[in-house]
């Protein structure tokens, strides 16, 4: 006997095997069996076990030296008894042999149960991959390998967790290179084709149903909590994430394209941003949130919902998903920093002159020429458009130009035509006077 608690309820048991029955099947207490097995190897109770059975065995020989005493000093007086008593002992040795036996059976039994479960630990998780239309969802990054073995966890029912990514971290970086060209060459298509890329992934499956019948979306976020969103306001996130994730692409593969098809694949992502949501969403993105949570919501839930759990448990593994997190960030701000502008107008300035001394030094030829010429004609209208193709050759030209630069040749084209509109509509309306204003802002004034 030994007085030994439960370790949920703390209920005192006087026989281990009462405490293992309760363990087994109490519905407040039930542990899995590897997990009994080595809360009994914590607590020496393995060896209690062995300890029972060797003393009960001890005393069974104990008993069985006296029967053969007492056998021997009836031999004379009843020899049947003593023929009986022989059969009894002869029994009794092979049932000790037997109960032995059973017993180091049982015990290397739990060794490899304990083996097992340490195992378990160490495995990888096999990610489940799922070929996309026309595109091989392959994953051959070596930098994943790394990130694989450290992002799984195991729950108390022995089933491994995969880290998921939480909504709005979602990583491109799982995806080959060359699937995310194969992404960003197929137009208007690619809003699509990203979505089937990143979320049929099961660490990036990241969001369900709480209840299937009502509008509520839950998804994990960036505390590893959840946020709840109607239906509308999640086709919305979820389409301006497969927007970002289609820029962080076209960084990660800006050295794969010229800087022609970089401004081609930059116009088609806005295009599909400005003018695509609304066609996108009722045509087909929401027949692929439907069918996710048609096909996946339960399998979904509990995941996420064990993966919260071990969070809060264990230190390590929210860590972990912090440090993925974080990578994340950084791709974002290495991304942003891409797009930012490096070529500045100082730069401009030193190579085709700044336009307020030039055109200020010829401003009495130029008033003089835009009344006798046609606008389209004229020294300030050619001016403007040469400069503008001198800017556009020399950002496409250049291979220090970021994404940042290429994306503002739009912005200037729009902002130098803009200015010839207003100067042209001035000049129409002022055909008779003497004084015609070229200046718009501080931007385009003549020196």
């Amino acid at each position: 006997m030994s007085n030994i608690k439960c370790p949920k309820c703390l209920i005192t048991f006087k026989f281990i095997s009462v405490l293992k029955n309760h363990l087994q099947i109490s519905s407040r207490c039930s542990i899995p069996e590897d997990k009994i097995i080595i809360y009994f190897k914590e607590n020496n109770l393995i060896e209690k076990i062995y300890k029972i059975k060797h003393k009960n065995s001890k005393q069974n020989n104990s008993e069985q030296i006296n029967n053969n005493e007492q056998t021997k000093n009836n031999i004379l007086n009843n020899n049947s008894e003593q023929s009986n008593n022989r059969e009894k002992n002869n029994t009794n040795k092979e049932l000790k042999c037997n109960n032995c036996k059973k017993l180091y059976s049982r015990i290397d039994s739990l060794n490899r149960h304990i083996k097992t479960a340490t195992c378990n630990f160490k495995k990888e998780n096999k990610q489940i991959t799922v070929n996309n239309t026309n595109i091989n969802n392959t994953n051959t990054n070596s930098n994943n390998t790394n990130t694989n073995t450290n992002n799984t966890i195991i729950n108390n029912n022995n089933t491994i967790i995969q880290h998921i990514n939480p909504f709005g971290f979602e990583d491109v970086r799982t995806i080959p290179i060359g699937e995310m060209k194969a992404i960003l060459n197929s137009g208007t298509e690619a809003g699509l084709h990203i979505i089937k890329a990143i979320y049929n992934k099961i660490e990036n499956k990241n969001f369900y149903k709480p209840n299937i019948s009502r509008s509520e979306v839950a998804c994990l976020n960036e505390d590893l909590k959840l946020t709840i969103y109607k239906s509308r306001e999640f086709a919305d996130a979820f389409f301006d994430r497969c927007i970002a994730l289609l820029h962080h692409m076209l960084y990660l593969c800006k050295h794969e394209f010229t800087t022609t098809s970089i401004k081609y694949i930059y116009d088609n992502i806005e295009y599909i941003e400005s003018t695509m949501r609304t066609e996108i969403y009722e045509k087909k993105l929401q027949s692929i949130i439907e069918s996710e949570f048609r096909n996946n919501n339960i399998d979904t839930k509990d995941r996420i919902k064990n993966f919260i759990k071990k969070i809060k448990e264990e230190t390590d593994s929210k860590d972990n998903s912090l440090l993925q997190i974080k990578n994340t960030l950084d791709l974002k701000q290495e991304k942003n920093n891409e797009y930012k502008k490096s070529i500045t107008t100082l730069e401009l300035n030193n190579l085709f002159g700044d336009p307020k001394v030039i055109l200020g030094l010829k401003k009495e030829e130029i008033l003089l020429n835009l009344r006798i010429s046609r606008f389209e004609e004229s020294m300030f209208y050619n001016f403007w458009i040469e400069r503008l193709n001198n800017i556009k050759k020399y950002v496409m030209n250049n291979k220090t130009s970021k994404i940042g630069d290429i994306i503002n040749l739009k912005h200037e084209e729009t902002k130098i035509m803009t200015m010839l509109e207003i100067i042209n509509k001035r000049v129409d309306n002022n055909r008779g006077d003497d004084y015609l204003d070229l200046n718009i802002n501080n931007e385009f004034r003549l020196d």
